[in-house]
C-alpha cells in the first residue's frame, strides 16, 4: 500500500486523495453556483409559459367578448327591423321596440368598447349599489340560460330520435331483426 495515498479522513475512502478544507470549499460554492443557475432557468421558464398562458387567455376572452357583442348587436338590429314593420300598424309598440333596439345597441358598443378590467370593475360598483338588482339580474339570466339549454336538449334528444327510430333502434335495425320467436 503507497503511504501517500491513505488518507487520514476515515470518512473517505481510502486509496482516494484527499481534497483538503479548499478543495471543499470550492467544490461547494460550484455547487450553489450551479444550482444557483439552475434555479435561475427554472424561473425564468415558469415566467416564460406563465406569460404565454396568459396572453392566450386574453386573445381567447377578448375574441369571445368581440364575438358576444357582435352577436348582441345583430339582435339589435333584428329588433330595430321588427319595429320599423310594426310602425304602420302600431306605432306606439313600435316606438318601445326601437327603444329595446338602442338598448341592446348600446350594450354591445359597451361591450366592445371596454376591456376586461373595466367590465369587472362596472360589474363590481353595480353590485355594491344595487345588489338586488344585480342578483335578480343573475337569477333571470340564469333562468334563461336553463330553459335555452333544456330546448336545446329537446331538440336534440328528438333530432335522434327521429333518426333512430321510437324505440331508440334505427328503422333498418327493426326490419331486418329476427323475431324472437323465430329464433327457436
Amino acid at each position: 500500500m503507497n503511504p501517500s495515498n491513505v488518507s487520514d479522513n476515515p470518512t473517505q475512502p481510502s486509496g482516494m486523495p484527499s481534497s483538503g478544507a479548499g478543495g471543499m470549499a470550492s467544490a461547494k460554492s460550484s455547487l450553489k453556483a450551479t444550482a444557483r443557475d439552475a434555479a435561475s432557468q427554472v424561473k425564468s421558464a415558469a415566467t416564460s409559459a406563465a406569460d404565454r398562458v396568459r396572453s392566450d387567455a386574453e386573445r381567447f376572452a377578448s375574441d369571445k367578448k368581440s364575438a358576444t357583442a357582435e352577436r348582441i348587436g345583430h339582435y339589435g338590429s333584428a329588433i330595430r327591423e321588427s319595429a320599423r314593420s310594426l310602425e304602420d300598424t302600431d306605432p306606439n309598440i313600435a316606438w318601445f321596440t326601437h327603444q329595446a333596439a338602442d338598448r341592446l345597441e348600446h350594450a354591445a358598443d359597451y361591450l366592445r368598447n371596454r376591456d376586461f378590467s373595466q367590465l369587472r370593475n362596472d360589474t363590481e360598483e353595480m353590485a355594491r349599489r344595487h345588489p338586488a338588482l344585480f342578483f335578480g339580474g343573475l337569477f333571470a339570466a340564469g333562468l334563461l340560460l336553463g330553459t335555452i339549454m333544456k330546448s336545446t336538449s329537446r331538440r336534440l334528444t328528438d333530432s335522434s330520435s327521429s333518426m333512430t327510430g321510437e324505440e331508440g333502434t334505427s328503422d333498418w335495425a327493426a326490419a331486418t331483426a329476427t323475431p324472437p320467436s323465430a329464433a327457436y
